[in-house]
């Protein structure tokens, strides 16, 4: 196959990462055959960043009555040469025509990845198939280290011992630790771990850089987790839940890709100066970053504070974006947030899909409400309420991925700043979503 053409050295990197992913993948092993074919029904969660979407695909993530990733699709398109700059779409939107006309090759190896990858969180843990997950993992996760996958492998094995359970993040941990103490640069603080399990004496402290040049998946990276791979029967009868901002504009794409499954689309919304004030703390967190430009960035009150992310683009890439290379960061971020609504809104607009709407305010407020939006979520989704799930429902579950606990109201802290980013076409998207005005948001 063509891979993509990357900056010098990059491109080198990319080769390899390839290379070892393909000693894994005859391991990894799925019995589905043409994935993007066989899948019936397909939910994909559109939102924008910062607005909840990962906390809701995590709450759905505990239901087996659908199929899921292990986390987002991000990198499964950039291996198949869809991401930017690679898609040639000059932004993260990908059309009907990029999974029509995408090469053969490369379609082959999305439908594989997809596969090894589709399931549901496993009952009986099978330590051999979480050694070879974790490899893969952190081979996409380190592409420019040289990680040798089923070296990495035989540590996880090591690490698990012959214990019957144990727990993902601690066994990546003590993984990471040991890679580090033969002399792999390689750092916990880029993955969504409990704090409680760091160590600042072997770690060191967290930096503001990207872990490398070249990104397949964004941090903070994902954890492994002991996982069953779906069969034609769940590819049959249950729906695969689809999760990232980006995905705001790829509806057709994904539409294209499966072409013989229903697509619906959750629309989760969350009121703008939420998602500003979020999306601003995410742009100064360590990790998020999504894509290296090739001229570098001049977004005031973000560059001067890490001059080396001056390379780097948080978040999604909306077209359009190259008006703001040079813009105060909080207009970069109402940008972003409108910039996905407002794709969210044309496409349903214009296709009529089948789509539910979600506030995010009401699954962070009073649990009355939380429970009542995914009482009405499973309803629509056609699937129980019950054992897992209904726990994570009914009792919440630990953040993931969030700059800091999600509150009501968090925002104020910085409102003066925010509201000055409320232009009118930020505003009349708000207006589209049922957001009358500020002083009823929280």
């Amino acid at each position: 196959m063509t891979l993509p053409v990357h900056a010098s050295g990059v491109s080198d990197a990319f080769h390899r990462l390839h290379g070892r992913l393909a000693e894994l993948r005859p391991l990894r092993h799925s019995d589905v055959r043409h994935f993007s074919t066989r899948v019936r029904s397909v939910l994909v969660v559109a939102s924008s960043s910062r607005g909840g979407s990962s906390m809701v695909t995590e709450m759905l993530r505990t239901s087996r009555a659908l199929v899921h990733l292990q986390a987002e699709i991000n990198p499964f398109l950039r291996l198949a040469g869809l991401g930017f700059p690679d898609s040639g779409t000059d932004s993260d939107r990908l059309d009907a025509s990029q999974a029509v006309t995408l090469d053969p090759a490369a379609r082959h190896l999305l439908d594989e990845e997809l596969a090894r990858d589709a399931g549901t969180v496993a009952d009986v843990p099978d330590p051999e198939q979480f050694s070879l997950d974790v490899a893969w993992r952190l081979a996409v996760q380190w592409p420019q280290l040289a990680l040798d996958p089923l070296a990495v492998a035989g540590l996880v094995r090591q690490a698990v011992g012959g214990a019957r359970a144990w727990d993902p993040a601690a066994v990546t941990v003590t993984v990471l630790r040991e890679l580090r103490r033969q002399g792999v640069q390689i750092s916990p603080w880029y993955y969504d771990l409990p704090k409680g399990l760091l160590h600042h004496k072997v770690f060191g402290a967290p930096s503001p850089r990207a872990p490398g040049r070249l990104l397949v998946e964004e941090p903070p990276f994902v954890v492994a987790r002991p996982w069953r791979r779906a069969g034609l029967d769940d590819l049959r009868d249950r729906t695969l839940v689809v999760k990232t901002p980006s995905n705001a504009y790829r509806l057709d794409f994904l539409r294209a890709l499966f072409p013989h499954a229903r697509l619906r689309v959750l629309h989760l919304t969350r009121n703008p100066a939420a998602a500003v004030n979020g999306l601003y703390d995410g742009w100064l967190h360590n990790g998020f970053h999504a894509h290296r430009m090739a001229t570098p960035l001049a977004i005031s009150d973000y560059v001067e504070r890490c001059p080396d992310n001056r390379w780097w683009w948080k978040f999604d890439l909306p077209p359009g974006w190259q008006r703001y290379t040079e813009a105060p960061l909080p207009e970069v971020c109402a940008f972003q947030w409108r910039s996905s609504h407002q794709a969210v809104l044309d496409d349903l607009d214009r296709t009529r899909t089948d789509s539910m709407t979600l506030r995010f305010e009401d699954l962070i407020g009073k649990e009355d409400r939380r429970i009542a939006s995914f009482e009405r979520l499973s309803d629509w989704l056609g699937i129980p309420m019950d054992g897992a799930f209904r726990h994570a429902v009914h009792h919440g579950i630990a953040p993931v991925v969030a700059t800091a606990r999600p509150r009501a109201g968090r925002w104020r802290a910085r409102a003066a700043m925010i509201e000055r980013t409320l232009d009118a076409q930020t505003l009349q998207v708000a207006d589209r979503l049922g957001y009358a005005g500020p002083d009823d948001w929280i």
